[in-house]
């Protein structure tokens, strides 16, 4: 998975970058995209790892950008185009909003609401722009091509209209055939995006984020509350001292493992494990995933020569504390190549040579 931060200046964008990847202070000046990669702890690989005593264990990990803040109508198609070419190929965004402090970056009285507008435009702009490029391209005459073209323009032509009038297209509904064309254009507001208010310390209640909530809901976007300087402050303390803190300020967790379970969230993706002795690996995949498609994500060999998913889910492990005895309980199954992956389940996948 990867997740592209989102930001103008000033809005703490790079501090929730630390924060979501436990990075230390980084100077960047916001003129440059920041990636880390960050493995994302599951119990449940431990508790594998614990029982079935491989070699080594594998967490599932996200990329993360710090992408270069956007200026609002003070930025360039240049720039916006390497919005593009940096993250074009992000499963989801998040879009930091300043909720903290009484100025923006130019000074000016903070409006969040009118920043999260600003940053909307700004991404519709920008697939305007590639919609538009792709339509002025002159169109093949005769043949299946002529029919396919025709077919693309229609398609462009609709989603230009939209974004024209400054929406988003991932509210719109598109053919399965649409929606894999569209992939291919790299347009940022196909993505899933997560509104993220970056608030000060006293203003965890999420008071200063209302106006720009309201607008979020609106437009059906997920949100979530959090202090970056703060949960940076945080991150820095010992474990203990951290459960202290988050304890004493109301927080039901740290701020970086609350991005990291909006972000699941938001992407709607379930982990499998699979186990040999070798190794424990955690891996993350949509749901509604197939047993056949997940074989793919271990290995494309796998995947050719598939025959038989053996299916033994992670609380029957947890229980009873080996495959074995899960077998000898009825608790592991054969499946087919059609058979929808469900979270936990720890998969043994037979297949041809």
């Amino acid at each position: 998975m990867k997740i592209g931060l989102v930001g103008l200046p000033g809005s703490g964008k790079t501090t929730c970058f630390r924060v979501f990847t436990r990075q230390q202070q980084m100077d960047t000046h916001g003129q440059q995209s920041n990636v880390a990669v960050v493995s994302m702890p599951d119990a449940r690989t431990e508790r594998i790892f614990e029982l079935c005593h491989p070699k080594k264990m594998t967490q599932p990990e996200i990329t993360v950008l710090d992408l270069l803040a956007l200026r609002g109508g003070d930025s360039t198609a240049g720039e916006e185009l390497e919005l593009v070419k940096v993250a074009g190929d992000a499963d989801a965004f998040a879009l930091v909003i300043q909720c903290f402090g009484q100025l923006d970056h130019r000074g000016e009285p903070l409006d969040s609401r009118s920043d999260l507008e600003t940053l909307l435009l700004e991404m519709s702009l920008t697939d305007l722009t590639i919609v538009e490029e792709r339509l002025s391209l002159p169109k093949k005459q005769g043949g299946p091509k002529e029919a396919h073209d025709r077919w693309e323009h229609e398609l462009l032509r609709r989603c230009r209209e939209h974004l024209s009038a400054g929406s988003l297209l991932r509210p719109m509904e598109f053919t399965e055939d649409e929606s894999k064309h569209l992939r291919g254009f790299t347009l940022l507001t196909t993505k899933p995006l997560l509104v993220v208010f970056n608030v000060a310390e006293d203003g965890l209640d999420g008071q200063a984020a209302d106006a720009a909530r309201q607008l979020a809901e609106q437009q059906g976007l997920a949100t979530l509350t959090i202090c970056a300087q703060l949960e940076e402050e945080i991150s820095q303390l010992s474990p203990t001292e951290q459960t202290e803190f988050v304890a004493d300020f109301g927080l039901v967790e740290p701020g970086g493992d609350r991005l990291i379970r909006a972000a699941y969230q938001l992407l709607d993706v379930i982990t499998f494990f699979t186990v040999n002795e070798s190794e424990v690996r955690a891996w993350t995949v949509s749901a509604g995933t197939t047993a056949w498609e997940a074989a793919g994500k271990i290995h494309s060999d796998i995947q050719k020569g598939f025959i038989r998913a053996e299916v033994t889910p992670f609380t029957a492990l947890d229980e009873h504390g080996s495959i074995g005895a899960c077998r000898e309980h009825g608790l592991v199954h054969l499946e087919s190549r059609d058979y929808v992956v469900q979270d936990g389940n720890i998969l043994q996948i037979r297949f041809s040579k």
